[in-house]
Order: C-alpha cells, then structure tokens, then sequence
C-alpha cells in the first residue's frame, strides 16, 4: 500500500512559539510539500507548493532565515492556498497521510491541523476526505528499541540524528523546508524499516 507524507511550513516571528501567534499573527500556510511512498519504501511521487499569505503577506525576517523560502519566491510563484490545497487533495487521493507531532497519538492530524486551521481562515468548506496519521507515534518506540545517542529534535532533524541526511543533500535545501522535512521522515521509516508491516497495518 502506498501512502503519503507531508509537512507544511507557515508564517512564524521569533517567539510565536511560546506567546501563541498573538493578535494578527496567523499560522498561514507558506508551504505544502508532500511525496508519495511506495510500500517498498520507494519515492513514486512528489508535490511541492509554495502558497501567498493572506493576512500577512510580507514574511518576516525570522521565517525567511529559518526557512530559506523568501519573498520575491512567494511573489513569483506563491498560489491562493485554496488551489494549493485543491492539488494537495488531488495529489493525495485515497492515499493515508503521515505527518509528524512529538509526543501525539497516531490519531492526531499533526500538518493536518495546520491545513484545516487554514481552511478556516480563508472560509472554506471543512472536509474529512483526507485521512491523517502522527508518524511520531510509531517512530518513537523505534527510537527508544534503537538506545540513539541523540533524538530527534524535529521532523527535518530525523535524517541528521540517524545519520542519514546525506540522502537528501541534494535537493538543495535544509531543515525547516517542507519538502526536505518530508524526506527526513522518510529516512526515518527507512532506517526502521524492519518494522514496516505494523506501520503499513496501522493505516488500514
């Protein structure tokens, strides 16, 4: 069974984190990146969307360096995210989609959450079509079994602390990108890939 892992980068100020995007600030969707996986684990499919910010449409310096995704590249090739998130559901179809959440159940939306918030902000129609899943949720008991010197600290840090980011060097982009942090949680189900059958089985 093939399946789907996504992550999503949006709009951020140093400190959002811990005030909780406050007044104005809205967690707006910058960046959907999705790839499609085969169940031998192979890359049969690739998205990658950059989306305009409505409510604050200039990003901040703080995105920008965290994100390397800049302005002038929102402005050339930036869509509404109502038609990105109309090629994400197309890209998608039937297909279990896996994001990552530290600390969540399986159960938990993680991305999902960020797309349906979004959904919200521009007032559009709420679907349940898409099926989303926590990947943290099976990742770490792997982690735990494996005795790793060093955990994950985030989705894009996967690759580096199981020492196989050098897969994914080539794309040209680092952490805190949503295409590359796709990939990292790929490296992560490879690296454990002997327990592949129970994640596959989990997204029956």
């Amino acid at each position: 069974m093939a399946f789907i892992i996504f992550d999503t980068e949006y709009t951020s100020w140093r400190g959002c984190q811990e005030h909780g995007w406050r007044g104005s600030q809205k967690r707006e969707i910058v960046q959907i990146a999705a790839i499609k996986v085969s169940d031998d684990l192979r890359v049969i499919g690739t998205l990658n969307i950059l989306c305009k910010p409505i409510i604050n449409p200039v990003l901040s310096d703080y995105f920008v360096n965290l994100t390397g995704i800049t302005n002038s590249a929102i402005k050339s090739r930036g869509i509404k995210f109502q038609n990105a998130y109309k090629k994400f559901k197309q890209f998608v179809g039937d297909y279990p989609c896996l994001s990552h959440g530290f600390g969540g159940k399986w159960l938990d939306k993680c991305d999902g959450e960020i797309i349906i918030e979004n959904m919200k902000l521009y007032k559009m129609p709420i679907d349940n079509d898409i099926k989303y899943f926590n990947i943290s949720a099976w990742l770490l008991p792997n982690y735990k079994k494996a005795r790793l010197r060093e955990y994950p600290k985030n989705s894009g840090h996967i690759a580096k602390a199981l020492g196989m980011d050098s897969y994914i060097k080539n794309l040209g982009i680092d952490e805190h990108n949503a295409l590359y942090d796709s990939y990292s949680i790929l490296m992560g189900i490879k690296y454990f890939r002997k327990d592949i059958k129970s994640l596959l089985k989990n997204m029956k």
